[in-house]
């Protein structure tokens, strides 16, 4: 009888080994039973067994290496010991031998050569349990990869007969050593296993004609090679990956079947079969399946013990139907152990101490239900022994299933989280620690979840990132597998700061040129970054008149916005004009030419120290003539800034001329003398002449006057011609008067 298990926990293990194998054809393996008591395994019964061969041709092998498993029956046509890499590599082993199914074999597969050399040929009867019969072998050969396409490859079958088969061979005998399909290796093809058949797939010669005329599609077969030239652990250069062969066959009846191996054509180059040990095999007829519903030991007597735990769901022995047995089947069982039926568990669905698997049903199940009865008992042991069943050929073995019934572990668990964020927004990771419960005890590979969470205004998930706006709780509870469930809580704080303000005044500038504007913050968390509409990022720039924003981003990437200006403020240039009256002596005109703007102010400065704020005076008058210099300064109303211009203005009195037509120089003191009268004048130049054109009289004096006198002698009484040369005040222009004077005596 054969017991699986499903268990909650599985484990995947890998090893690497090192070694060789290592051939053995000493007792207890050098009978023909002591061979066939290696491959059988399971669900079958073997009988009438010979063997023929050479000395130590057929033995035990085992050893770790690269062929696929460690141990089992090795068939050698050079001799057990040429397996090892140290041992022969060819010989004649036993000579010429004739095996019919062999040689018709090599007649199928179109093979010019079909003589035997060390022919082996292990043979018995057997009885299978089941419907299919299955072995693992892998077949090796020296003639790797030197042969692969030739006409003389060595040969081997598995030649099965019996009821229902129907074959071409000896008896009506099957090959069942036959190549899988590449698109589905559960399935096979029609082709046998030869060297032709699986290689590299890659010709010795170039000529790939006779792996062709066995199956064209000879090369798709190569994933079924293995490569070992460098035969470290194995001698043989080349062999196949495990194969298994497999027949269908009818439950209780009795079959024969033949191996054999042989050379082909010489002794050399010799080849071998691995037949993996206990894998001959029909699969037992009784199978049941333990389903508990936690984790799985051994006691020390390498039972499996299933641990149930109370109020933990039920646990299952399900027996499958063997594939030939039709009818009701009764499985009677008996229970023993420290537990009490209907105290500490119940069987759910026996009666009498026997479950019935009716006709056409495939599986039946006896139910185990842990009862959860509030008290901390420890454990209990439950030992359900399943009695042999009856089936005609061939009676069950009894068979045992020990449950440990269990308290369920405390159960809490522990909420974690960050407790203090330093922003609004940042991520907090929230897990849970979960400890006790049966859970616990499950393992990641457990096909049901071991507990279950629930996270408020979250989920089901088990862990979480959040990002908290605000300082939260969040609230956890967990369900073990079994029921219990805890709960806690975690509190994520949320750092708070003053809001974030930033600000930016106007920077007023009288000239456009460069200057600096900042931004202030407050608030925040500190560490501020800036981006000025500018591009640039320091918290004060240098740029020129303009308007420019700021964004302020602080530590926790919240941010804020802001204006600032750098204000020109620049007065416009200063434009006016200042002219001489024509007609007011020592006055001016004057006219502010200067653009208009909103607020400007005006300072006039006459330079006589004296002044005017008005925009445009008109006109002023000073005191004298002379050189005066005028200003006007303009200043703004939001800045003050200022600019000014000063002109020049040159003052000159009116020009005004008389001359008398008559003097009498009779020193009466009435009008004595004679002289021009001339107002406006920087120089001035009188010359007198007589009736002839002589000249009586110079002077460039105003104040020298003519006396009516010629070289100290009175001049004659007449009328003269005088001139007058004058140049005026800012005035390079010399000017001349004309006239005539009567002296009167």
């Amino acid at each position: 009888m054969n017991k699986f298990y499903l268990f909650v926990f599985t484990c995947f293990c890998s090893f690497n080994v090192f070694g060789q194998l290592v051939g053995n054809c000493n007792a207890p393996f050098d009978t023909p039973e002591g061979l066939v008591e290696i491959l059988v395994g399971e669900g079958v019964e073997f009988s009438n067994v010979t063997f023929s061969g050479f000395d130590c041709s057929a033995g035990f092998f085992n050893g770790p290496s690269n062929i696929g498993f460690e141990s089992g029956l090795v068939m050698a046509t050079n001799g057990v010991e040429s397996i090892n890499p140290d041992g022969p590599g060819f010989g004649i082993g036993g000579g010429a031998g004739v095996d019919l199914d062999l040689t018709e074999q090599l007649e199928i597969v179109n093979a010019t050569a079909t003589n035997l050399n060390n022919l082996i040929v292990i043979e018995f009867d057997f009885i299978p349990t089941s419907d299919v019969v299955t072995f693992d072998y892998v077949f090796a050969s020296n003639e790797y990869p030197g042969y692969t396409c030739s006409q003389f490859n060595d040969i081997f079958g598995f030649f099965l007969s019996g009821p229902g088969v129907m074959g071409g061979f000896e008896d009506n005998a099957i090959n069942i050593a036959l190549v899988p399909n590449p698109d589905d290796p559960t399935t096979y093809t029609n082709t046998p296993v030869i060297i032709n058949t699986i290689n590299s797939g890659v010709p010795s010669f170039g000529d790939s004609a006779p792996c062709d005329n066995i199956d064209p599609d000879w090369q798709d077969y190569s994933i079924f090679f293995t490569d070992n030239n460098a035969s470290e652990t194995v001698s043989y250069p080349g062999f196949t990956v495990p194969l298994v062969a497999t027949a269908n066959v009818t439950a209780c009846l009795t079959y024969h079947i033949k191996l054999a191996i042989a050379d082909v054509a010489d002794g050399a180059l010799n080849s071998a079969v691995f037949l993996k040990e206990n894998s001959f095999n029909s699969p037992p007829p009784i199978e049941f399946v333990v389903e508990s519903n936690t984790v799985n030991i051994f006691n020390s007597d390498s039972e499996y013990i299933d641990n149930l735990y109370e109020g933990c769901g039920e646990a299952s022995i399900v027996f499958e139907r063997p594939e030939a047995i039709e009818g009701d089947i009764v499985f009677e069982f008996q229970t023993t152990g420290e537990a009490t039926d209907l105290v500490d568990y119940s069987l759910t669905n026996a009666v009498n101490n026997q479950i019935i698997m009716l006709d056409g049903d495939p599986t039946v199940s006896l139910d185990v239900l842990a009862i959860y009865d509030e008290l901390n008992e420890g454990s209990e042991e439950l030992i359900i022994e399943i009695l042999p069943v009856d089936y005609g050929c061939y009676e069950t073995d009894p068979d045992t299933v020990i449950f440990q019934l269990h308290d369920q572990p405390p159960f809490s668990v522990e909420a974690l989280g960050d407790n203090l964020l330093d922003c609004p927004g940042d991520e907090a990771y929230l897990s849970a620690n979960v400890s006790g419960g049966v859970g616990s005890l499950i393992g990641s590979e457990n096909i049901n979840e071991p507990h279950t969470y629930l996270w408020s205004n979250l989920g089901s998930d088990e862990e979480y990132f959040v990002y908290p706006q605000e300082s939260s709780t969040y609230y956890l509870q967990v369900t073990d597998i079994c029921g219990q469930q805890a709960i806690d809580f975690i509190d994520i704080g949320v750092q708070t700061y003053d809001p974030l303000i930033a600000s930016s005044d106007t920077v007023y500038i009288c000239e456009n040129i460069q200057d600096q504007i900042c931004v202030d913050v407050m608030g925040g968390n500190e560490g501020y970054n800036y981006l000025w509409s500018n591009g640039e990022t320091t918290d004060c720039i240098f740029d020129f008149h303009g308007e420019y924003s700021v964004v302020v981003t602080d530590n926790c990437e919240i941010d804020t916005f802001t204006v600032g200006q750098i204000y020109l403020d620049e007065a416009p240039d200063p434009v006016f004009s200042v002219y001489q009256m024509p007609d007011d002596n020592l006055g001016v005109d004057i006219n502010n030419s200067t653009s208009v703007l909103d607020g400007l102010s005006y300072l006039w400065d006459f330079g006589d120290n004296t002044g005017s704020v008005v925009e445009d005076p008109e006109s002023h008058y000073y005191p004298e003539s002379g050189e005066y210099t005028v200003t006007l300064g303009v200043t703004t109303e939001i800045n003050n800034c200022y600019k000014e211009l000063s002109q020049v203005v040159q003052v000159k009195p009116l020009y005004y001329y008389y001359s008398p037509n008559t003097f009498t120089p009779n020193g009466d003191m009435m009008n004595d003398t004679f002289s021009p009268s001339v107002v406006g004048i920087e120089t001035y130049e009188l010359f007198i002449f007589d009736r002839w054109g002589k000249q009586v009289f110079y002077s460039n004096d105003f104040n020298n006057k003519w006396d009516g006198t010629f070289e100290s002698t009175d001049a004659q009484n007449g009328t003269y011609n005088f001139k007058v040369l004058v140049k005026k005040y800012y005035d390079d222009t010399i000017y001349q008067e004309y006239g005539m004077v009567t002296l009167i005596r």
